[in-house]
């Protein structure tokens, strides 16, 4: 019986070409989110600049740490108490819930 390999696309990823184009429309909506979301805190901390830049793509790298958003939520919660900003676990979801709507109207994409 002869073997037939899978698509390239399927095979380098295990995932359909649709479902590769939703992860990538949701890992887009993820990196906008986080990027407002470290704007938003870079902001309350004092950063500008490159230095609110780097803290964007730190926060992001953050990110990848584990499933969910609680890894993203711990960094940004260390990071305001550090600088004095006594914000709770709750309120920072709550402000990331309110970054992912936005990046949604910024991506034009739906959920």
């Amino acid at each position: 019986m002869p073997h037939h390999s899978p698509l390239p696309s399927q095979h380098s990823t295990g995932r359909s070409p649709r479902r590769h184009h939703e992860d990538e429309s949701l890992g887009s909506i993820r990196a906008r989110r986080n990027l407002l979301a470290a704007y938003w805190a870079g902001s309350l901390i004092g950063l500008s600049g490159e230095d609110l830049g780097r803290y964007a793509s730190d926060l992001h790298e953050a990110d990848h740490a584990e499933a969910g958003d609680g890894d993203v939520i711990a960094r940004l919660f260390e990071d305001l108490d550090a600088a004095g900003h006594g914000m709770s676990k709750s309120d920072i979801a709550g402000a990331l819930r309110r970054f992912h709507a936005q990046a949604l109207k910024d991506t034009g994409c739906t959920e």
